[in-house]
């Protein structure tokens, strides 16, 4: 880990135990003088920290055991990079490539590790949460619902709520972009509905459009991907409720935060208007 904070780069190794408080004292005191000073990190930082509390606060709703399917897979995968035992008595490989062949495989496992540390405890279980879904290795609408709850709270923890968008200009700006079409409702005041923006899904690799709106002025996500996740489904992940449908060979899924009594209907106009 470098001594210093220089430049935006240079925080991604200590955001990881700075969110999840294990950063040294020293560590702490340059992140936060960087944060300080910079807008854009101070955000990002949050919007991890967030991300990270909605996490926490859902620890045992979270726990599940690993399918079988994936503990043969991952043991196939520790068999396949374990070193070469050295047999000086029967091994017709030289002790030269042996040793060559343990410290490429050890090589092998600390790149593995390294490609985990940036990422803070949230940012590592959401890929942890998206890998389910897109591996198939459990209840795939559940995993999506669990997803797109966290990218709820973290893109409106960044987003600038006060902004209003053209729908009209945000469909052909995504079309343009990501060269597939999508519908977004139009801000509608008797429903108090107001387009903020549309954004890919991260949380989904970017294959998700993300309609974010301010609905009676809380804010509430419209997801759009192009494939069927397998069934209609109202579920409860992280504080959140989600309602996802699949029609049309696509899936749709509109989170808001807690429970509204009145989410059905706004269910609804979103229904009669991605189609």
């Amino acid at each position: 880990m470098s001594d210093d904070i220089h430049k935006c780069d240079d925080l991604d190794e200590r955001l990881a135990p700075y969110v999840d408080g294990e950063a040294s004292p020293e560590s702490r005191r340059l992140v936060d003088a960087h944060l300080g000073s910079c807008p854009n990190c101070r955000t990002r930082a949050e919007a991890e920290a967030a991300a990270r509390t909605v996490v926490r606060s859902q620890r045992d709703r979270l726990s599940a055991h690993a399918p079988e399917t994936l503990r043969v897979r991952c043991a196939e995968t520790a068999t396949r990079h374990s070193p070469i035992p050295i047999d000086n008595h029967h091994s017709p490989i030289s002790t030269d490539n042996q040793q060559s062949a343990i410290q490429s495989s050890i090589a092998t496992r600390r790149s593995a590790i390294r490609g985990w540390v940036p990422l803070s405890l949230a940012a590592t279980v959401l890929l942890a949460v998206g890998g389910v879904f897109l591996f198939g290795l459990n209840d795939r609408v559940e995993a999506l619902a669990a997803t797109l709850a966290i990218d709820h709270v973290k893109c409106f923890k960044t987003a600038n709520r006060s902004s209003t968008a053209d729908p009209t200009e945000a469909e052909s700006r995504w079309q343009q972009n990501q060269g597939w079409p999508i519908t977004v409702p139009q801000t509608e005041p008797s429903e108090q509905l107001r387009l903020v923006t549309v954004r890919r899904c991260f949380t989904t690799d970017g294959r998700a459009a993300h309609l974010m709106y301010v609905w009676r002025g809380a804010p509430l996500s419209v997801y759009v991907l192009q494939e069927n996740a397998g069934r209609d489904r109202i579920c409860d992940r992280m504080g959140r409720e989600a309602v996802i449908w699949c029609t049309n060979g696509r899936t749709y899924a509109v989170v808001a935060d807690g429970h509204p009594p009145d989410l059905p209907r706004i269910v609804d106009y979103m229904k009669a208007r991605v189609h």
